[in-house]
């Protein structure tokens, strides 16, 4: 069942939105921000937790799953909740799913206080008027001390990008009725027709021209979605800002916690000028010029107080993390706008070394300061590395979980390898040491399929996998190609599962996973 465009409220409904999970909107994650940010976020361990515009709930599900709480999810589209509930019913989760308005959700007499309002990109497609039912929501049901995540779409970065949207609109009008995906392909022949036509515009906007030719790399889902909604709303930091005052929100940080690592995106020059801002949307929004930004990931607090200097550095030492990847998968670079920067491998080597330690079992900053290599490193560089390594996706904060979270995490998990074998594949694995979802590639996911067969053996492990190959007409790559018969494609699979079975086993395990 997918929703109409009549019953839709201009928000574009031909063809469901894509499946994605994002780890920024997890309590454990905003808790991290406000935290990283000298911001007393009121996050608690069982939050009362809403997604508005949740898209096809694969989010809320997993932050469901791996959280205690309440958890509250509302989009337009039918068959968006209608999937969510499959995800929420997998762990038997008590989701509250509305598929409703904003504006009817916000009219129910039987809502709570949230501790947690998300909304990811949602701003950015909505109504004015949808917009004033979100900050009064907000005003009206957040707690004192609640955090709201934000994610729109910003200028100045989309000036140039804006027109390229607005062709794509023309050619998809011009082509009423019939087939959706005809009808994306056909605003796509349209804008690349304007593009080619040796026209001034994109002479002169040279990031529009890249940006036109970029979209055939994404599917006709994203596109609708993102560029074919009636509602289009691309507003500049300060704005954002000065809306959601109106319900007591004041700004904490960016959730892309790399935003705030200057060496990698300003210039000394640029620098200098941020650091003359004191007023922080005034400076927010220099940062937004300085680096052109074209979204913006907010957290946002209502009427929270300021840590001090002791408190916050006392929370920072008693913070668990734990990596999400092996050690050879972490890149030790930042890249920004002002180019790569490796980063140290005095401090970031001994670091890497003591969180992998132990078969990769979560550590406080005050566990690692104590490790060998690390205790001789400055407390100040050594939490810079860790709030650097989460926001390049390889460290997590870690909490403590409860066996009631550890059953759901299993259970969703188990729908999760399920489905890897026919689709359509979820790319995360819930985890309740970080609260939320682990990137899991497919093939992962048929290995651990295997191992909770029995499978012990990187033969037995291959055997299984190629099993489910043949039945789905797949084969293994390595190197860039792929298997020709069985016993390439064995060989291939058993090289794979050794790694599997020496670093992903115990890493898993570290994360609850297995």
């Amino acid at each position: 069942m997918s929703a109409t465009p009549g019953d839709s409220q201009g928000h574009y409904a031909e063809l469901e939105y894509t499946a994605g999970y994002y780890h920024e909107l997890g309590p454990a994650h905003l808790r991290f921000c406000g935290l990283i940010a000298g911001v007393d976020v009121a996050v608690p361990e069982a939050p009362t937790y809403l997604e508005l515009g949740m898209g096809q709930g694969v989010s809320l599900a997993v932050h469901a799953a791996a959280n205690l709480g309440d958890y509250w999810g509302v989009d337009i589209n039918p068959a968006h909740v209608e999937n969510a509930r499959e995800l929420a019913a997998s762990f038997d989760g008590a989701l509250q799913l509305d598929a409703r308005s904003f504006e009817a959700f916000a009219t129910r007499d039987d809502l709570p206080l949230f501790d947690i309002i998300t909304l990811h990109g949602v701003w950015s497609w909505v109504s004015d008027a949808s917009r004033r039912v979100i900050v009064d929501l907000i005003r009206d049901r957040l707690k004192p001390g609640g955090v709201v995540y934000l994610s729109y779409n910003c200028q100045p970065g989309w000036a140039s990008r804006s027109p390229v949207r607005h062709l794509l609109k023309l050619g998809h009008a011009a082509r009423p009725g019939g087939d959706a995906e005809a009808r994306i392909e056909a605003a796509l022949e349209f804008m690349e027709d304007v593009a080619a036509a040796d026209g001034r515009f994109f002479a002169e906007n040279r990031p529009a021209a890249s940006h036109a030719a970029s979209l055939r790399k994404v599917g006709a889902q994203y596109i609708g979605h993102e560029y074919l909604n009636a509602d289009w709303h691309v507003p500049y930091f300060s704005e954002v800002a000065q809306a959601l005052a109106e319900a007591d929100l004041g700004f904490v940080t960016s959730a892309r916690l790399l935003d705030r690592v200057n060496a990698i995106h300003l210039a000394p020059a640029g620098v200098a000028l941020l650091d003359r801002q004191k007023d922080t949307v005034l400076r927010e929004s220099v940062r937004d010029f300085l680096v052109n930004q074209q979204f913006r990931p907010d957290v946002f607090a209502k009427a929270a107080r300021t840590l001090s200097p002791s408190e916050q550095a006392a929370r920072l030492d008693a913070q668990a993390f734990v990596l999400v990847c092996g050690l050879d998968e972490i890149d030790f670079q930042l890249t920004g706008a002002q180019g790569e920067v490796v980063l140290s491998e005095v401090i970031y080597g001994p670091l890497a070394v003591a969180l992998a330690d132990e078969d990769f079992r979560p550590k406080t900053t005050t566990g690692l300061m104590a490790a060998p290599g690390v205790s001789t490193l400055r407390r100040s560089d050594v939490v810079a590395a860790l709030i650097n390594l989460v926001g390049m996706g390889v460290l997590r904060p870690a909490q403590a979980f409860t066996p009631e979270i550890r059953a759901r995490c299993d259970s969703c998990n188990r729908l999760v390898l399920d489905r890897a074998l026919t689709g359509p594949h979820l790319k995360h694995m819930a985890s309740p040491v970080t609260g939320g979802g682990i990137l899991t590639p497919r093939s992962a996911q048929l290995f651990l399929r295997a191992w909770l067969a029995g499978a012990r053996t990187t033969d037995e492990i291959a055997l299984s996998v190629w099993q489910v190959f043949e039945t789905t007409n797949e084969r293994a790559v390595r190197n860039g190609h792929e298997a020709a018969d069985r016993e390439d494609n064995l060989a291939a699979l058993a090289e794979m599962a050794r790694r599997f079975l020496d670093q992903t086993v115990p890493l898993y395990r570290a994360l609850a996973i297995l």
